[in-house]
């Protein structure tokens, strides 16, 4: 029977599946598909049951117009769902009679099918949201009876999971009038109601009119390709090519089960790598809940010409694709515009789905759904929200400033069916998670980006040290705690020479707000934390030795000439100073940065200087522009070119060659 070759394939054609069986169809298909379960002594099919009834004439009317589509715009022209009621295949349905599928709705579904076009001037998805949101809806595969008290969870053939119960003798909370009628290609059961029907994320963002330039976004994701391997090959054509009797394509969303995306090939090519949902995002999977941020028009652009200034881009970077090699190599002819309406568009998606199973536990409890709904995401006492809330792209969303995180959810909910969604018409996400500080930690020893072995170089015991702030807690409450429990050492190459090197200004500090964040366009504070060159004793002996402490004079009983000195638990600060004044920092920095031109601009030397007495931030640039944006550019970055600055007379007056650094900061001003 050829329409058992449909029914082969249709339980996989609903969107909510994480890909799309499409076959083709011809008229040959293996008897081995045929259905042997009929029950004995029955020889009606669902389809007889149905259109033989006069109850259930509104249903029938609609199932034997209703074309069955392998996706949205692809009908099979010669059958429709009578048909496959009528064949081999065993399926359950669901039957609205005629009482409780009212006359409105009835002429809704029939104008639906009347009008829908898939070739030529207004083309819709008119069948096949029929198909999807009221056939698909009452239909499943294989028998589902009543046989003993229960619940189950039904996979329907538009993919949806709708509950059927058993011991209260209800369908998706709709009561059964009959049920379990048999017939000879599986059973029936008559509803007192319509089977109510939810989009998922997917469904909603493609087929919801009208479709919001964040859907067109999303659905222009989208990839449909031919499966040559689930395909049935038939005889090869005139000059031996092979044809298919049954061709299958799938569609996937590259948005959806990963974090980024490059191409197969050509991706040394891409100058950014594309942003997706993450990887526990499928917002078309039906067995998953989501909670997502959707943007109307309005929260969309509103956001988009917010941020628009920070996403300026140049035609000429540098490339520095070649990290630590010399490489004169520049990256030319790019169009600025599509740079930054690509940056821009997938900034704006990342954030925007949270998975309920993978957010931090209220105490012992596990988010639900419901308690999201009521909390927004916060702990649901008064003044302790949660501390956090995760993304599905990985980032940590905390409160910063003013900004509470339960703000993203200040919109309208939407029930899907697979979780729910907040249709915002404002950007609740902070600034700052868009255009972050950038903080580089230089005690990882990768981001010196060397242009030039001789020129930027370090000496041979230049070396990263760990350092315990709560170990060495009697030193680091007064002189200041390094970040990350690390510092790096830039030894001088020689006995009177001062370490050069070139700092790759990109974030790495797994603690910052944003840990990766890049350069973009605009101005920024930048400065340089150093640490003192003590610091390195306190970690080479592994204690804080007893000269760092003030002593007691314990004066013997017998003789006032023996005196003892007894280490106390004091900090002997005039020793601090003295030993600081003798291992003070000086030195000097200039920013190379693009300027659109075949190198980059390198700005003019600041001096600066540290007493060498604490951990010490010193801004090195105020408000420094630059012109151009890094944000998701792979190959390109700005650098921080430091050389230690110590002469013969600095040394005289207790300047050091070396130089103790703990991170840059680029402090974003707009």
């Amino acid at each position: 029977m050829a329409n058992n070759r449909i029914n082969r394939y249709i339980g996989a054609i609903a969107l909510g599946t994480v890909m799309m069986a499409v076959p083709g169809c011809t008229d040959t298909w293996d008897d081995h598909y045929d259905s042997s379960e009929s029950v004995a002594g029955t020889t009606r099919t669902l389809w007889d049951m149905i259109k033989d009834n006069p109850n259930y004439s509104k249903f029938a009317n609609i199932v034997q117009h209703a074309k069955y589509y392998k996706d949205n715009t692809h009908p099979v022209s010669t059958y429709t769902y009578a048909d496959i009621l009528d064949g081999g295949q065993v399926n359950t349905v669901w039957v609205p009679d005629n009482t409780v599928l009212t006359d409105a709705e009835y002429a809704k579904w029939m104008e639906m099918l009347a009008e829908s076009r898939t070739e030529g001037e207004g083309v819709n998805n008119a069948g096949f949201n029929v198909q999807q949101q009221f056939i698909g809806n009452h239909i499943a595969l294989w028998r589902h009876n009543i046989s003993e008290p229960g619940v189950d969870t039904v996979k329907m053939i538009n993919g949806k999971n709708l509950v059927f119960d058993k011991t209260n003798r209800t369908f998706a909370d709709i009561p059964l009038g009959e049920y379990n009628i048999p017939t000879a290609n599986g059973v029936m059961h008559i509803l007192k109601g319509i089977a109510p029907f939810r989009y998922n994320f997917y469904e909603y963002l493609k087929f919801k009119e009208p479709q919001t330039i964040f859907g067109k976004y999303v659905v222009s994701k989208d990839t449909t390709y031919f499966d040559s391997g689930s395909s049935i090959e038939g005889l090869p054509d005139e000059n031996g090519n092979p044809t298919y009797v049954d061709s299958v394509y799938f569609t996937s969303n590259r948005l959806f089960g990963r974090s980024r995306y490059l191409p197969r090939e050509g991706a040394e090519k891409c100058q950014m790598e594309e942003k997706c949902f993450g990887h526990d995002a499928y917002l078309n999977n039906e067995d998953s809940i989501y909670v997502m941020v959707m943007p109307t028009d309005a929260a969309w652009s509103a956001a988009y010409q917010r941020l628009s200034e920070a996403y300026n881009y140049a035609t000429t970077y540098d490339d520095k694709s070649k990290g630590d090699l010399n490489t004169t190599a520049t990256i030319r002819g790019l169009d600025p515009d599509s740079l930054k309406k690509m940056s821009l568009e997938m900034d704006l998606i990342a954030p925007l789905v949270f998975n309920i199973h993978k957010q931090p536990k209220r105490g012992e409890e596990m988010w639900t759904l419901e308690m999201f709904k009521t909390f927004k995401g916060d702990g649901g006492k008064p003044n302790s929200p949660d501390e956090y809330l995760l993304n599905t792209f990985g980032d940590t969303l905390r409160n910063v400033g003013q900004w509470d995180k339960t703000s993203l959810f200040d919109g309208e909910p939407v029930e899907m069916s697979n979780g729910l969604a907040y249709e915002v018409n404002s950007w609740n996400f902070p600034k700052e998670y868009y255009t972050p500080d950038v903080e580089v930690e230089i005690e990882n020893v990768g981001i010196f980006y060397n242009t030039e072995s001789t020129k930027y170089k370090v000496g041979v015991g230049s070396r990263r040290y760990s350092f315990s702030n709560e170990v060495y807690s009697d030193v680091t409450d007064i002189y200041g705690k390094v970040s990350n429990g690390n510092f790096y050492h830039l030894d001088a190459p020689g006995p009177t020479a001062a370490p050069k090197v070139e700092i790759k200004l990109r974030g790495n500090n797994p603690n910052a707000y944003v840990p990766n964040a890049q350069v973009m366009s605009g101005k920024y504070d930048i400065q340089l934390v150093v640490v003192p060159r003590w610091y390195i004793d306190i970690v080479t002996a592994s204690e804080i030795e007893d000269r760092f402490f003030k002593k007691d004079t314990i004066v013997s009983e017998f003789d006032e000439t023996d005196t003892t000195f007894v280490p106390t638990t004091e900090i002997d600060t005039n020793y601090v100073k003295n030993l600081a004044s003798i291992n003070k920092f000086k030195f000097r920095t200039q920013i190379s940065y693009n300027n659109d031109a075949a190198k980059d601009k390198t700005s003019s030397w600041v001096t600066s200087t540290s007493d060498g007495l604490k951990v010490d931030t010193i801004t090195i640039a105020e408000d420094f522009e630059f012109p151009y944006s890094y944000k998701n550019m792979r190959f390109t970055y700005p650098t921080l070119i430091l050389e230690g600055y110590t002469g013969k007379n600095d040394a005289k007056n207790g300047f050091v060659y070396d130089l103790v650094l703990d991170k840059v900061i680029l402090r974003r001003k707009n």
